[in-house]
């Protein structure tokens, strides 16, 4: 049985497949798995959009946008499975 996390309605990640998992922004992840290359799983831009009436739940050409609060669900839940501190960024520090 694979152990998968719930992106949203009818869309789930199997964590077994994830080969890379790196956190781009605050609001945005970005996953590989070793899912075939012709299917939207395999390379995903999971984002933040506030524009909950057009985009949110929908998944086109690699592109996932959720929820801020399912965004960081979903870093908590592949955190947790891959045995990892959950990744946060690196503050800058201002040159000026």
């Amino acid at each position: 049985m694979s152990k998968c996390t719930r992106i949203f309605d009818n869309l789930y990640l199997n964590l077994k497949q994830i080969v890379t998992f790196e956190v781009i922004s605050d609001d945005q992840l970005h996953i590989v798995t070793s899912a075939p290359h012709e299917t939207i799983a395999s390379d995903m831009l999971i984002t933040f959009s506030p524009d909950t009436d057009t985009v949110l739940g929908k998944a086109t050409a690699g592109f996932i946008y959720v929820e801020l609060q399912e965004l960081h669900r979903i870093k908590r839940e592949i955190s947790k499975y891959l045995g990892i501190k959950e990744p946060k960024l690196a503050k800058v520090a201002d040159t000026a």
